[in-house]
């Protein structure tokens, strides 16, 4: 999420490298990431792949920024996750054509700032689904991420 008010503690590169392990230009490569981890933990029996969108720009090597015109300081992570959601779709429609976030996609990430009302959580996970929201500075977190990934999974 990108929102009016406040921003995410990483960059959407920063992010892409700590999540899939694709470093920009001149950085080194997170070697502990999902892609590597759920390779090693599933014995070679689950993968993630890096979103990839024939003609669509906006999303670069699984990832995308959601420019939202809102301010989600002390909004409810639900209420921000629905507003990216939205946005998201709206984009995605304009400029990929037919692609669908609901059903193009089988793992859907979003992360959004600290200042958003957490309830004390480092993320939250749909059980079994394809969506899961992280506190922007737990999204970084391999543990973190294979526990709500674990959840989508059911």
């Amino acid at each position: 999420a990108v929102p009016l008010d406040v921003q995410n503690y990483k960059t959407i590169d920063q992010y892409r490298n700590d999540i899939f392990g694709i470093a920009p230009s001149g950085e080194v490569q997170d070697p502990v990431n999902v892609i590597t981890q759920t390779e090693a933990c599933s014995r070679g029996k689950l993968k993630y792949v890096p979103a990839s969108v024939s003609n669509c720009a906006v999303i670069v090597n699984g990832m995308m920024n959601v420019p939202i015109d809102k301010n989600v300081t002390g909004e409810e992570s639900g209420i921000v996750v629905n507003w990216v959601q939205t946005k998201a779709q709206e984009i995605l429609k304009a400029t990929c054509g037919s692609t669908n976030l609901y059903s193009d996609f089988n793992q859907v990430m979003v992360i959004a700032p600290e200042e958003v009302k957490w309830g004390g959580a480092a993320a939250w996970a749909q059980m079994p689904g394809y969506l899961s929201a992280f506190r922007d500075v737990y999204a970084d977190r391999m543990g973190v991420q294979l526990h709500e990934f674990g959840h989508n999974l059911g």
